[in-house]
């Protein structure tokens, strides 16, 4: 009875053990062939695709005039935030100003290199002040160029009669040869100061040129510089959108150059999702990858998630600053998202995605088996231990 009762229980204990091996060997068969998806992990921001627009003032200014409010839909081109036009106004005509006197400048000194008429182009005879001092300055430096060598040649004509008048009495010995080659050489002197004069005018004229003409070109680029800056008075919506993070909300506060005085967010602009992505994890993220795009603000369990694809990825890492943070180093990958597939709560319910929802992006990189995945704690263990210095 009791060798009955030890068979019946080993043969049970038999029969346990084997089932336990057959199902231990039917799992190792099924985890060979069964496959489970490969994951990136990474957190991401719905953004308008045409990104947010920045608006700022390349040269700053005193606020006048802000007249939109945060949230406010604008439409491209309508202007924003009006600044003081005062100050810019009047360097901008100060530029100009400078421009008109250089340019009246190089018209006088071109008709005296030139010796051709003035003629002073429209934008110059705009400033009237400027065509008289130059007119004036012509005539008076004309005029002491002629009487210098009208002088000179005065007295060249009067050596030369003087030697024209004693050369013929050096044969009768009135005049001595020494005398005559005194008065050439008086006759060679004037005629080398004429040259001279004409020369050293030529000189001063051409130094003036080429000292006004680089004048000039500076004075050009600061009233370029200046009327851009009084065309810039005004900041206008780049895009349509709607109003963003006012920063300076001060009527007369102080507008630094290249400061950010608020942003727009795109409207018509489909919205995407941008996620970062560790240097860890970007090995296997390619363009093209599908991906699960799971919004904070809509449970997953309730409402599902949305389905995303790989749209772009950053050649190369990133740097973002934190307070009082580590650095973070990422890749950026953009995603293009269809929220179909999210299921709403309830009949009728619109699943709005607004820029600026958070989400977990799981981006699917590849395949691998169970058997893989479960031995690859072990397989990596043994690969960093078996090795020896």
């Amino acid at each position: 009875m009791d060798t009955h009762r030890r068979k019946a229980g080993l043969s049970a204990a038999n029969w346990i053990i084997l089932l336990s091996a057959v199902a231990v060997f039917a799992f190792i068969i099924w985890s060979l062939w069964a496959e489970l998806d490969q994951i990136t992990r990474a957190r991401g921001v719905a953004v308008p695709s045409g990104r947010i627009q920045l608006v700022q003032s390349a040269d700053g200014g005193v606020i006048k005039e802000i007249r939109v409010r945060e949230g406010q839909k604008v439409r491209k081109g309508q202007v924003l935030v009006t600044l003081d036009k005062i100050k810019l106004g009047a360097g901008a005509d100060e530029a100009r100003a400078r421009v008109a006197g250089l340019k009246s400048a190089m018209v006088r000194i071109q008709a005296e290199l030139f010796n051709k008429p003035l003629a002073f182009p429209a934008d110059v005879q705009a400033f009237p002040d400027f065509v008289a001092n130059q007119r004036q300055l012509y005539a008076q430096r004309r005029a002491s160029y002629s009487a210098d060598i009208n002088a000179l040649e005065a007295q060249a004509r009067l050596a030369r009669q003087e030697l024209a008048m004693n050369q013929p009495l050096v044969a009768s010995g009135d005049v001595a040869r020494s005398e005559i080659i005194r008065m050439q050489r008086s006759v060679a002197d004037i005629n080398g100061q004429i040259a001279m004069r004409r020369a050293r005018y030529l000189a001063d004229l051409q130094a003036e040129y080429a000292q006004t003409e680089e004048q000039l070109v500076s004075a050009q680029q600061m009233l370029t510089q200046r009327a851009d800056a009084l065309g810039s008075a005004d900041l206008v919506a780049p895009t349509d959108g709607v109003v963003k993070n006012i920063r300076v909300t001060t009527v007369g506060g102080v507008l630094q150059p290249g400061e950010e005085m608020l942003s727009i967010v795109p409207t018509g602009d489909a919205l995407i999702v941008e996620a970062k992505v560790s240097p860890a994890d970007i090995a296997f993220v390619r363009v093209g990858q599908t991906a699960s795009v799971k919004f904070d603000a809509y449970d997953s369990s309730i409402y599902g998630a949305a389905e995303g694809r790989v749209t772009f990825v950053s050649p190369d890492t990133l740097t973002e600053e934190r307070p009082g943070a580590p650095a973070e180093t990422f890749y950026r990958v953009r995603l293009a998202v269809d929220t179909r597939h999210m299921r709403p709560h309830e009949p009728g319910e619109t699943i709005a995605i607004q820029p600026g929802m958070t989400a977990t992006v799981e981006i699917k990189t590849g395949r691998s088996t169970v058997f893989r995945y479960l031995t690859k704690p072990i397989t990596k263990t043994t690969s960093e231990s078996l090795g020896e210095r």
